[in-house]
């Protein structure tokens, strides 16, 4: 059973998503698309401190800097994969040329590993990031041929939605696709997907 959370900010629902307490878990911590110096920045750090708060542990995981056969070795023995914020098309651009969409991708549909996304980490987790993602970060990554995304669940997430900015474009996007699925969440909000059962859930920041 696959399983995943899909968060604004704050992971505070990783225990309901584990089933259990989280202590001990093992992640893969991606934070790609934060960019350059990507773990000097404050929402990323913000989210270790998080993991740390659980009692999981993380292995930076930057995919801006392996190749697939050292994704694939980082994978292994893992319980999950956490993926922070930033620019979702940088994300995505290093998740394909990586081989992390390829190889992990398949593990999280078998339910062999937890996926846990924040900001774009939980965007790039739907089908396209084309409706909802702002197009000057895919300008930042002119290789990026497509804005397919995992594909991971069938909607696409809004983070952020409490503020007020974000709200107004939100508005803007949902009207502009009317045929488009979309999760708004607000900070400390996030989407549970267990299986086939999708449940939106209070998930607050623990630090």
């Amino acid at each position: 059973m696959k399983r995943l959370l899909l968060a604004s900010y704050g992971v505070g629902a990783l225990p309901e998503l584990a089933g259990a307490d989280a202590r001990g878990l093992r992640f893969a911590f991606v934070p790609t698309a934060a960019g350059p110096d990507a773990e000097a920045k404050e929402w990323v750090q913000a989210d270790r401190r998080q993991l740390d708060a659980l009692g999981c542990e993380a292995r930076t995981l930057d995919l801006a800097h392996v190749e697939a056969d050292e994704v694939e070795a980082a994978l292994l023995g893992l319980d999950g994969v956490f993926l922070t914020g930033g620019n979702s098309y940088l994300l995505l651009w290093h998740a394909r040329r990586s081989g992390f969409a390829e190889l992990a991708v398949p593990l999280v549909e078998r339910g062999e590993l937890l996926y846990v996304g924040t900001s774009a980490g939980a965007m790039v987790a739907g089908p396209d990031l084309a409706p909802a993602a702002n197009l000057d970060n895919r300008r930042e990554v002119p290789e990026l041929e497509s804005s397919a995304a995992l594909g991971l669940v069938p909607f696409t997430v809004l983070p952020h939605d409490n503020h007020s900015e974000a709200r107004e474009l939100h508005d803007e996007i949902v009207a502009a696709h009317p045929d488009v699925s979309f999760v708004r969440l607000a900070d400390g909000r996030a989407v549970l997907v267990r299986g086939d059962a999708v449940d939106t859930v209070d998930s607050p920041a623990l630090v």
